[in-house]
C-alpha cells in the first residue's frame, strides 16, 4: 500500500482506487475500509465495486466525507481503530453542549466495556451495550449543536453493523 493523495474522477470504483494506492500486502486480505475518515462509514470488502460519487455512497448508505480512505486487512485490530475514534471524538469536543460533552466521554466508556466483554470478559453483556450505545449515538445525534457531536458514532456504528463487531460470534 503507497498512502498518499489520489485524485480520480467521480465514479471511479472503491477497488480501482485501493488498487491504484497499491492493494494490500502479498498474501494479505481487505477485511475493512473506511470511507470519509473519522465520522464516516466501514464496509466490508463486499463494497469494492461500490462507485465513488455522492450518490453511489449514498447508495450505500455511506458517506464520501473528507475523502479519506483507509484499507484494513485481517492482521489489523478494528476494535482498537474504534477505541482510537472515540478517543478522538472525545478530546475534539468542545464541551459546549452537554450531548456531545458527555456523550462522546459515555461513548468511549461503553466501547471500553464492549471491548472488554469481547475480549473474554462477558459475553452476555454484550446486546445491552450495543443498545444502549445505540440510543446514546441517536441522541447525540438529535440534540448536538455541531457536527463533531452529530457524527461522533458513525463510524464505530457502521462498524457494528457492517463488519458485525460487537455481536455475539461476530468478527473483532
Amino acid at each position: 500500500m503507497a498512502p498518499g493523495l489520489y485524485e480520480v474522477p467521480s465514479g471511479q470504483s472503491l477497488r480501482s482506487v485501493i488498487d491504484l494506492a497499491g492493494g494490500v500486502g502479498p498474501g494479505h486480505t481487505i477485511r475493512a475500509i473506511l470511507l470519509g475518515g473519522a465520522a464516516g462509514t466501514f464496509v466490508g470488502p463486499d463494497a469494492l465495486d461500490l462507485p465513488l460519487s455522492f450518490e453511489g455512497a449514498r447508495a450505500a448508505k455511506a458517506t464520501l466525507g473528507s475523502g479519506v480512505i483507509m484499507v484494513f486487512d485481517e492482521t489489523a485490530d478494528l476494535v482498537d481503530t474504534l477505541a482510537r475514534i472515540a478517543e478522538f471524538f472525545r478530546h475534539e469536543s468542545c464541551g459546549q453542549c452537554v450531548p456531545c460533552r458527555v456523550g462522546t466521554i459515555r461513548q468511549q466508556e461503553i466501547l471500553g466495556r464492549l471491548r472488554g466483554a469481547q475480549r473474554g470478559g462477558n459475553p452476555s453483556g454484550l446486546p445491552d451495550s450495543v443498545a444502549v450505545f445505540e440510543e446514546l449515538s441517536q441522541a447525540m445525534r438529535d440534540a448536538s449543536i455541531c457536527g463533531l457531536g452529530q457524527t461522533a458514532s458513525s463510524a464505530i456504528e457502521s462498524a457494528m453493523a457492517n463488519l458485525h463487531l460487537f455481536r455475539p460470534g461476530g468478527a473483532q
